[in-house]
């Protein structure tokens, strides 16, 4: 049984949410903040960041969308990911980068400066280029694949919800539209609530 080291609100949730999506048991520990500097946590994720998951085999694993990806893989049943070599699946992997490394990473850059300052702010115009970029693909929707929801879908509601409780999605409102459905999942509510 995989063993997630978590703590609340934070990208150990995306983990938790797959988790439950899959139906998958598993053991948790939750982590408190002056533990992950320890030099046990410093073990299993060398700069003391959660989540970090041991599979069954104890293999350590950190980067949460990688943890999701061999997730996908271990419970290939659950349809999150889909099969190997589809074009399905070449997708996915695109959007999770892209919520990573697109969404992810110029929203919280550019969070650092005040609200005020935002709309100046050159990681902000990065995200709301991608944020467009984002909306104008997926359409309808529901999901970023269509109609079928999937491991991309966890990390880009995950990053959008984000925006969205900040009131940065206004602009987008098919996007709010996405968080809300994401939200809605039964998996996100026990993933959201989880150890608190």
């Amino acid at each position: 049984m995989p063993r997630i080291f978590y703590m609340p609100r934070t990208r150990s949730s995306r983990v938790l949410w797959a988790l439950y999506e899959i139906g998958a048991a598993f053991d948790a520990t939750r982590i408190a903040p002056e533990e992950r500097r320890s030099a046990e946590h410093l073990a299993r994720q060398p700069l003391g960041r959660v989540p970090a998951l041991e599979l069954d085999d104890g293999t350590m694993m950190f980067e949460s969308a990688a943890i999701l990806l061999a997730l996908g893989d271990l419970h290939p049943q659950s349809g999150l990911l889909p099969g190997i070599g589809t074009p399905q699946r070449a997708l996915v992997y695109q959007w999770m980068f892209f919520g990573m490394t697109e969404l992810e990473a110029t929203l919280y850059r550019s969070m650092r400066e005040p609200a005020e300052a935002l709309p100046e702010n050159r990681e902000f115009r990065r995200f709301t280029d991608a944020a467009t970029a984002f909306s104008n693909a997926l359409g309808e929707g529901p999901w970023i694949l269509g109609a079928k929801f999937t491991l991309a879908d966890i990390v880009c509601v995950g990053v959008l919800g984000s925006a969205d409780s900040r009131g940065l999605l206004a602009v987008w409102p098919g996007l709010s539209d996405y968080v809300a459905r994401g939200e809605a999942r039964p998996a996100y509510a026990a993933a959201v609530s989880f150890g608190e």
